[in-house]
């Protein structure tokens, strides 16, 4: 039985992520920008459809007619109540094993959002911050996201 749609809330913050990202990334021509529903073909055997990736330029060979082939360089998912615990468990250790080099996890019920980076083949937490103050991508240089904005409604 296939998942339940996301929820508005959940909606409105990845399309203020997604325009944020992509005005950025695409801005600066560092790469490009995708949201679900996009298959990231991680192996043979997983598939993934991340809330939004990031590829950058060095790595568009990854990128496909029908989907992106290896690990983007930016992973962000949006938590839902029917996603949060595979967003945390399994999904986040394939994206680890992968090479994923950042992942974002990102939660509309508690306006929070935590930024990991892979060091040593394990991901780091490398920023954090709810309600308020900013977070910041190592993966795409210079650029920050203010949580408080993120969160208004």
């Amino acid at each position: 039985m296939p998942s339940p749609a996301p929820n508005i809330r959940h909606q409105r913050v990845l399309g203020e992520l997604y325009v944020l990202f992509r005005k950025f990334v695409i801005g600066k021509k560092l790469g490009d920008v995708f949201f679900a529903p996009t298959d990231v073909k991680l192996s043979e055997d997983t598939v993934y459809q991340p809330d939004l990736v990031v590829v950058l330029r060095e790595h568009g060979d990854r990128i496909r007619e029908t989907h992106i082939e290896g690990a983007p360089d930016v992973v962000v998912e949006v938590l839902s109540p029917s996603t949060a615990e595979a967003d945390r468990g399994g999904k986040r250790s394939d994206y680890e094993r992968a090479g994923v080099g950042e992942y974002w996890v990102v939660d509309p019920e508690t306006a929070g959002v935590e930024v990991y980076v892979l060091e040593g083949g394990a991901f780091r937490l490398y920023g954090r911050a709810r309600g308020a103050g900013t977070v910041r991508s190592r993966a795409v240089p210079d650029l920050v996201v203010d949580v408080g904005e993120l969160f208004a409604d």
